[in-house]
């Protein structure tokens, strides 16, 4: 089982002017996904027909549903009108998944992985 930290990193949020828009600072994952959705839902009713920016430069860490949310946001935006610039640092790229072991993964001896196609 992967190890939990013992408290989740806390995401900091600071609305921005120049450019106009968000910086988001920690990490995005399930602890932390609640307050990104609220945070990308008022960014897109504020502005509405603006350029905003997303700065996630300083994110440590990216779920692949944070990042089904930043690309939800950006088409919303564009259906106002307007457009969503992002900001990337090398945290930013959503993290691999960590598969759980299965009871039938664990019996099973090392080596490579088979994929079946299916019918």
């Amino acid at each position: 089982m992967p190890r939990l930290p013992s408290r989740p990193q806390a995401l900091r949020v600071h609305w921005t002017i120049r450019p106009l828009g968000l910086r988001l600072t920690g990490a995005i994952d399930t602890a932390t996904r609640p307050v990104l959705e609220q945070c990308l839902r008022e960014l897109a009713q504020r502005f509405p027909g603006r350029t905003v920016h997303l700065d996630l430069t300083r994110v440590t860490r990216l779920d692949l549903a944070a990042a089904a949310l930043v690309v939800a946001t950006r088409d919303r935006i564009r259906r106002r009108a307007g457009d969503l610039r992002l900001h990337v640092g090398s945290g930013a790229v959503p993290a691999p998944i960590e598969p759980v072991p299965s009871r039938a993964a664990r019996k099973s001896p090392p080596g490579p992985v088979r994929q079946e196609r299916g019918g």
